[in-house]
């Protein structure tokens, strides 16, 4: 009797290590996955914001850029609180193309800088641009956050 007492305690201790480590190694597994994304998304942005001709429009939601003298290569950036998703928008000539960068996006905003770094909202002077955002996702009934802190991009071609 005492035996079998004892090894039903152990196994029950042991099912509760094993259930902790897989739910830890789901949460780390996701940690991973949205510092990825984040990533990214960050990457992704910061070379085509740096290659832009011109800042055509700031909004702390959205930020649309010019890649050409004609007007024909242009890229956007939106962040819809709705859906928590932030895109790209490549639009060539007419033709749309749009791509999910984010999802999951609890807070995400743009700021604009002038060549002093003093914040403006004016697109002709901006001539840095600070991104903030956090995004969360959740993996077996728990949500993990990922904060992406402050990054600033210069946009090099704006005059």
């Amino acid at each position: 009797m005492v035996a079998i007492t004892v090894g039903l305690t152990f196994l029950v201790a042991l099912a509760g290590i094993f259930v902790n480590c897989s739910l830890s190694f789901a949460e780390v597994g996701n940690y991973v996955n949205m510092d990825r994304k984040s990533r990214n998304a960050l990457d992704r942005m910061t070379r085509s914001i740096r290659n832009s001709k011109t800042l055509q429009s700031f909004d702390p939601a959205a930020l649309v850029f010019n890649f050409d003298s004609a007007g024909t290569t242009n890229l956007a950036y939106r962040y819809d609180a709705a859906s928590g998703l932030v895109t790209e928008e490549w639009t060539v000539a007419g033709t749309t193309t749009t791509t999910t960068l984010l999802s999951g996006c609890n807070s995400f905003a743009f700021s604009l800088y002038d060549r002093d770094l003093n914040p403006t909202t004016d697109a002709s002077s901006g001539k840095a641009i600070s991104i903030a955002w956090q995004c969360s996702s959740t993996v077996i009934s728990r949500t993990n956050c990922e904060y992406m802190q402050q990054a600033q991009i210069v946009i090099r071609n704006q005059p």
